[in-house]
């Protein structure tokens, strides 16, 4: 003799429950708060990338300096909007840099020289802008190293 075994159908849901849509909204206001942080701060983004890429571009020019024996100077040209890296004196430009995106530079000197043994003839402060934010990076050469004091302010309209 088998038994028989009985095997009941669950009861049918007609909808979601109030616990399966509150994790369902959860999920989507986090996903869309990331995509609008993502796309909101595209300025301080830019701008943070121009002042790491000078950073990484004033630091080669002493370190080239200091390897090779010869000056090279980092030249800041406001009404062009860009940056150049050059030998002094005879000698081919190593490098220029546009800044995009509305980004905007400023120096209190025209260039940074840098000497054979690693110092600076200055320091330079130079600031960037992009309208909402400022960045500024103040060259200071202890030794035979550059020091690049950063601080970041946000521009009050």
């Amino acid at each position: 003799m088998n038994p028989v075994i009985r095997v009941r159908a669950a009861p049918k849901s007609g909808g979601f429950t109030l616990l399966e849509l509150a994790i369902a909204l959860a999920v989507i206001m986090v996903v869309s708060a990331g995509v609008f942080l993502a796309f909101r701060q595209p300025d301080r983004r830019n701008l943070d990338n121009a002042a790491l890429q000078l950073q990484a571009d004033i630091r080669y020019a002493h370190r080239r300096t200091i390897s090779s024996g010869q000056r090279y100077r980092v030249y800041f040209s406001r009404i062009n909007n860009y940056y150049r890296i050059r030998p002094v004196g005879p000698g081919d430009e190593i490098l220029r840099v546009y800044l995009q995106n509305g980004v905007q530079i400023h120096a209190n000197q025209n260039f940074l020289e840098f000497l054979p043994r690693g110092t600076s003839t200055a320091a330079v402060t130079i600031t960037l802008t992009n309208g909402r934010y400022r960045r500024q990076l103040t060259s200071t050469v202890a030794g035979a190293r550059i020091e690049l004091r950063d601080t970041e302010t946000a521009i009050t309209q």
